[in-house]
């Protein structure tokens, strides 16, 4: 492949992860690549000094036509993107290859939320049956493992656009887990709890509530949202803290999507002092994993990220009334906490010493230089 034109595009934060490491390496075979994002990537690219141009300045209206016209006149040998549920922008971006008859594909970054990514522009989230809809498609994504894809084939995709090469994100946190000395590891401790001590526990934030009202769904089509969740988080913490006389520090960390005050109700109605909370979304994601004694989530990818790190985890999913969206759950390697009477039992346990199991989840490491393999013998 070398000397192609690449257009890489991204938007939500984890697509944007799930590509952007595929960037040098496309280029050290001496391709020529072209990065846009939108939003929440955009961010994401500064933040690790790699050049991205807004898309919205290229396809400024967004359209299905003004993105044919954008590729027509850009002339990519091929396009990668991510994925993306309440934007459609990949999603014109391999119709538009289609039509243009160049070969388009999209790294998964994620096993939830398959369908949302690939309805049609418009389309009613909640109506039909998803093998019945006609879902718009890359020309091949490249996905985490054989467990995604027999969950993509049920939705009447065709296995021989699935192709099976781990996540490239994996590799870099696997990567970055290796990285951190002990001394970095306690100053970041020391200034979370602010010099106290005790334990650290991190709430990692999903913008489920938003995402759904984007697609027309009930905020808690789940049957929770991340404001409930993290309430019963955190007056059953106050109440641990206090019997037990425990030292905590619960660190909120927020989505790239939230607003910086996305749980100010949630925390004044229930805060006593008792926890320490704070909210955090400058620190790096992967030493804050590491420095932490547990991290708590819902379905959040962060929750993966915890386990390849083997740092303890937890998934909270309080009022959960239909299939676990959480993947190990689904894998049956793992058990989301479902009422609050477990969740105060685990979260005791954990508070007065109890270790915690891992997982059995073998992650498909070597992603990036699969997919790059792949790319260099696409023809």
């Amino acid at each position: 492949m070398k000397g192609r034109k690449v257009l890489i595009f991204s938007r939500d934060p984890g697509g944007t992860n799930a590509v952007m490491h595929l960037v040098a390496p496309l280029r050290s075979r001496g391709n020529e690549v072209a990065v846009y994002g939108k939003d929440a990537a955009l961010a994401i690219y500064r933040k690790f000094d790699m050049p991205c141009a807004d898309v919205r300045e290229a396809i400024p209206s967004g359209t299905q036509e003004e993105t044919s016209e954008f590729v027509r006149k850009a002339q990519p040998d091929l396009i990668l993107t991510g994925t993306s549920s309440e934007d459609h922008t990949e999603r014109h971006l391999w119709a538009a290859a289609e039509k243009a008859g160049i070969a388009s594909f999209a790294v998964l970054d994620q096993w939830t939320n398959y369908r949302l990514r690939l309805i049609p522009e418009g389309a009613d989230p909640k109506a039909g049956d998803a093998r019945s809809m006609r879902l718009i498609l890359p020309s091949f994504f490249f996905i985490m493992d054989e467990f995604a894809r027999k969950e993509m084939s049920a939705l009447s995709i065709n296995r021989e656009r699935l192709i099976v090469t781990g996540q490239p994100f994996f590799d870099y946190i696997r990567k970055m887990a290796d990285g951190f000395s002990q001394p970095e590891i306690e100053d970041v401790r020391c200034e979370l709890t602010g010099g106290r001590g005790g334990i650290v526990f991190v709430f990692a934030s999903q913008p489920i509530a938003g995402l759904h009202r984007q697609n027309g769904m009930a905020e808690n089509y789940w049957g929770y949202t991340e404001k409930t969740v993290l309430k019963s988080v955190v007056m059953c913490l106050e109440k641990l803290a206090a019997e037990l006389a425990a030292k905590i520090t619960l660190v909120i960390r927020l989505h790239p999507k939230d607003k910086p005050n996305a749980y100010q109700d949630v925390v004044f109605t229930t805060s006593s002092n008792s926890v320490k909370l704070i909210f955090d979304q400058e620190t790096d994601s992967s030493l804050l994993l590491k420095a932490a004694d547990l991290i708590i989530g819902m379905f959040s990818m962060v929750l993966l990220e915890a386990a390849i790190m083997e740092t303890p985890f937890i998934s909270v999913q309080i009022g959960l009334k239909r299939e676990s969206p959480f993947i190990l759950d689904r894998m049956g390697l793992a058990h989301s906490i479902i009422t609050e009477v477990e969740l105060e039992k685990t979260l005791r346990g954990i508070l007065k010493g109890e270790k915690r199991g891992k997982p059995k989840l073998k992650f498909e490491f070597g992603a990036t230089e699969r997919i790059i393999e792949y790319l260099e013998q696409y023809t």
